[in-house]
């Protein structure tokens, strides 16, 4: 079997064993093993959480691939794609180039990504629990937290300081949440202003007890110790939606708090998804020796892979010692098909489950024993110190490990810039985006949604509406160009969506982009002149003045959005309106289409068969029935249009009639003396 290439895509737990049992049952002059991974080390997770309570430095849970594996060509490219049917892989070169390179046997073990978009808001303001990156970033959050909550003169603000929110109460979950319980309060003794009735660290599950891996016993006992310990447990909840102040249960019960971590969401890697092979709920179903269904010679191995376990005839779960055992016999398996003897289907007995849940205690069902408290906790360290791949991190980790018993936990962080960014974030209605008053920080771009401009002064201390902004507009511009206080208010109007652009990035850009800093001048001055400083009665009648006092009807016909230019411009010549709104069910506002709009698609070679969907203005602001013509008119001027969508209220966008512009100078005109 001269000149055979072995490819592994992973540097897991699955991949990393694979390919060390394969560079030790093969010679080196009989097969090459390279393997794929982004980073250069291998993440050891279960110690993923003593790293974010400070019990661990977050370097001493990683292990460098090379160091690991002599004789195995790690390599840092990232795998794009595998044409399984050529038996060769593309890769994106040190160039930029994408390159390929073939190979006799492929084992998939990419393993999954975080995937924390699975509830609104979540990817924006909540920490994930995979890499030491992420450890890195949630540890040094944390310890901020600690040091603004110190010198914070409001106890309201202080608390939320204090508040750490854990989603998810599976091992990741109630691990982290333990140990930032452990590490906020053992670290209060440090604080002059921190008491212990302000530390709240909540751990929400969405059933009825945590750690369901486990036994009953075994997750009640967790549950009672971690309770006693100051974890808050909040079961049969699920996680609707993360804001900046905390996360919404479905419900509507909010919990406040200025840290998440989510420890649930997960999906498949990009190469993975984009392989042609049989997948089930995201994972490649493999035969019972692991080779992938209907391939001869590509393996699938940990996370991404459906393998079942002759043991008990049950796909095996997604944990450590699956994986280490599946790329153990995957090795083996490759060694036999080049040696021409037959596959064994994998088989495993699992050892057992481990969990700390913090202050000393696990719990644990080890070799049939079912153990808790101090020597389940006992038993967990030494497992997982003596499973560490290289006796160099078995005894940094000891050694770290019996330092904490004498010494007080590392209390220090690096702070890191956080204006140099460009960074998205959700709201949800009624969620204030900027203060009037506040210093200047970020400039917003509304990507979905909409929010409302709201301003003070002494005549209206309460604050009115002057503007309504929707998708693709922008605000916090002028604070940031004069460098002076907010002026304004910004609430989230309906759920949103915002582009956050950091101080320095923003000035950056507007002063290089000529188009963006000519923008920004307009919008200065529209927002800032004052239109109603010379009639201030009018301004006073169009604020008493409901919308619904001047609401004409929904300008008909209202269009689908598959309707053709060629429809659109049939519509525009039987109709007397200037623009025409998009409506799949004919009653929820998706679209506006106006003759500019028209003309437009037309000049631009547009074919008589272009949907309106393709050239229409995608979630047009609206005002609600219940909002006053003084806002109308502000929404005109900002938008120079001459027609404005009414829709039933900000809960949703069925179409309730329009204001225009002319009938609002008519009323005024009107109402003058």
């Amino acid at each position: 079997m001269p000149g055979k290439r072995i490819v592994i895509l992973g540097g897991g737990f699955a991949g990393a064993r694979c390919a060390l049992a394969l560079r030790r049952g093969l010679p080196a002059d009989q097969a090459e093993v390279v393997l794929f991974n982004r980073e250069n080390h291998l993440v050891f997770s279960p110690l993923l959480a003593d790293a974010v309570g400070s019990s661990l430095n977050p370097m001493d849970v990683v292990v460098p691939l090379r160091e690991l594996l002599p004789g195995v060509f790690c390599r840092t490219e990232e795998v794009q794609n595998a044409r399984l049917e050529e038996s060769q892989i593309e890769y994106e070169g040190h160039d930029g180039q994408l390159r390929r390179l073939a190979y006799d046997h492929l084992v998939l073990a990419c393993g999954n990504i975080a995937n924390l978009s699975v509830v609104p808001g979540m990817a924006d303001h909540a920490f994930a629990l995979k890499t030491v990156g992420d450890v890195a970033a949630l540890r040094s959050h944390v310890m901020e937290q600690l040091e603004k909550a110190e010198v914070c003169d409001d106890p309201e603000r202080r608390r939320w300081y204090l508040s750490f929110l854990v989603v998810g109460g599976g091992f990741s979950g109630v691990e982290v949440a333990g140990e930032i319980n452990d590490l906020v309060r053992s670290s209060r003794a440090c604080f002059q202003n921190i008491r212990a009735d302000e530390v709240t660290v909540t751990l929400i599950h969405s059933r009825d007890h945590i750690l369901p891996e486990i036994g009953p016993d075994l997750r009640a006992f967790a549950a009672r110790k971690m309770e006693a310990a100051g974890v808050k447990l909040v079961l049969n909840a699920r996680v609707a939606l993360a804001t900046p102040e905390g996360v919404g249960l479905e419900g509507g019960t909010f919990l406040r708090g200025g840290t998440i971590v989510c420890t649930i969401g997960t999906t498949v890697a990009p190469v993975a998804r984009r392989l042609a092979a049989a997948q089930e709920k995201g994972r490649f179903i493999t035969e019972p020796d692991m080779r992938l269904r209907g391939a001869r010679n590509v393996w699938g191995i940990g996370d991404c892979a459906l393998v079942l376990n002759a043991h008990d005839g049950k796909p095996a779960p997604p944990t450590g010692q699956f994986a280490e055992r599946q790329g153990a016999q995957a090795a083996a398996n490759i060694i036999r098909v080049l040696s021409g003897q037959p596959t064994v289907p994998f088989r495993f007995k699992p050892l057992g489950q481990l969990c700390s849940i913090g202050g000393h205690s696990a719990v644990a069902e080890f070799l049939g024993l079912h153990l808790s408290g101090f020597v389940a906790w006992f038993i967990w360290r030494g497992v997982y110190l003596f499973k560490l791949p290289t006796w160099s991190r078995r005894c940094q980790v000891g050694f770290d490990w019996f330092w904490l018993l004498l010494f007080p936990r590392d209390l220090s962080h690096l702070r890191t810039r956080t204006t140099d960014r460009v960074s998205h974030a959700h709201y949800e209605a009624g969620d204030v985006i900027i203060k009037q008053g506040d210093p200047p920080a970020d400039f917003y771009v509304v990507e979905r949604g909409e929010v409302e401009v709201i301003r003070s002064s002494a005549e209206a201390p309460e604050g009115a509406i002057v503007a309504v902004l929707g998708a693709g507009s922008f605000f916090g511009e002028r604070a940031l160009v004069n460098n002076e206080p907010r002026s304004a208010s910004v609430r989230a109007r309906t759920p949103v969506e915002v582009l956050v652009m950091g101080r320095n990035v923003f000035k950056q850009v507007s002063s290089a982009l000529a188009p963006l800093h000519d923008a920004l001048a307009q919008a200065i001055n529209r927002r800032t002149d004052n239109a109603w400083k010379d009639q201030p009665a009018a301004h006073d009648l169009l604020a008493r003045t409901p919308i619904q006092q001047l609401l004409e009807p929904v300008p008909q016909p209202v269009l689908r959005p598959d309707a053709s230019l060629r429809e659109v411009g049939k519509a525009f010549a039987n109709s007397a309106h200037d623009c025409l709104y998009v409506a799949r069910d004919g009653l929820t506002l998706e679209g506006v289409v106006t003759m500019t709009d028209l003309i437009r698609a037309q000049s631009g070679g547009a074919a008589p068969e272009t949907p309106v969907s393709t050239f229409m203005a995608k979630d047009p602001v609206a005002l609600a029935n219940d909002d006053n013509c003084a806002t109308a008119t502000a929404v005109l001027r900002e938008y120079r249009i001459k027609t404005l969508p009414i829709v039933e209220n900000k809960n949703n966008r069925r179409l309730a009639g329009c204001v225009r512009a002319r009938k609002l100078l008519g009323y005024l005109l009107e109402a003058q003396p």
